[in-house]
């Protein structure tokens, strides 16, 4: 009976701290979990960001839809300079700010996302930017 009882403890204490492990190895940043990406659509003209977490440094990739008939997708890099709200910069270069906001974040189609995205730069465009919504896929 004894043995039982610390095997089963063994087994929780293992459980536990292997979680607690698995979730710190599986984010970017502490915004976007391991495996999805974070999409930040911008409009006037049309224009987005996505953030891709897949190993241990996240990436980025610009899609743009205003440049021509054609919309083009070129990856890149992506560095951030503090969390919540997570300043970065992108190689394309893209600039600006993600704030967490859970529910206050509302798109053109009336969806709600919990992240808002307040641009400083995309390349091509002058400001002013405004801000606009992120969701995760």
């Amino acid at each position: 009976m004894h043995i039982r009882a610390l095997t089963a403890l063994a087994a929780i204490a293992v459980a536990a701290s292997s979680g607690t492990t698995a979730a710190a190895d599986y984010t970017c940043n502490s915004l976007v979990p391991f495996g999805q990406k974070m999409i930040c659509p911008g409009f006037e003209p049309n224009w987005a960001v996505e953030l891709l977490c897949e190993g241990p440094q996240m990436t980025s990739t610009f899609i743009d839809a205003f440049s021509g008939g054609d919309i083009t997708t070129t990856p890149g890099t992506v560095t951030f300079s503090s969390e919540d709200p997570w300043a970065f910069e992108t190689s394309h270069p893209v600039t600006g700010s993600i704030a967490y906001t859970p529910a206050g974040c509302t798109d053109e189609g009336d969806t709600v996302h919990d992240f808002t995205f307040t641009p400083t730069g995309a390349p091509g465009l002058s400001g002013p930017f405004f801000p606009f919504c992120c969701r995760l896929e």
